[in-house]
C-alpha cells in the first residue's frame, strides 16, 4: 500500500469527487492495494490531465465572458 493513512472509502470518495466512474474506481482499488505505484500513478495521472484540460477550457470561456462584460460596461 501507499504511504498515507486514507481508508479505502476515503480513496473511493476522492476519486468519485474527481470524476471517476464506479467502474474506474473498482479497477483502481486493487492497483492501489497491491502497491503497484507505476500503474496507480498512470491511472491517476490520466484523470488529472483530463481535469486540467477541462479547467483550461472553462478558464478560456470565463475570459471570453469577462471580455463581453467589459465591452458591455463601455
Amino acid at each position: 500500500m501507499f504511504e498515507n493513512n486514507q481508508t479505502i472509502e476515503e480513496i473511493k470518495q476522492n476519486m468519485e469527487d474527481a470524476g471517476y466512474t464506479r467502474e474506474e474506481i473498482d479497477t483502481f482499488i486493487p492497483l492501489w492495494q497491491s502497491g503497484n505505484k507505476t500503474e496507480s500513478m498512470r491511472f491517476l495521472s490520466k484523470q488529472r490531465k483530463a481535469l486540467l484540460v477541462n479547467i483550461h477550457k472553462k478558464q478560456a470561456e470565463l475570459e471570453r465572458l469577462e471580455g463581453l462584460l467589459t465591452a458591455a460596461r463601455g
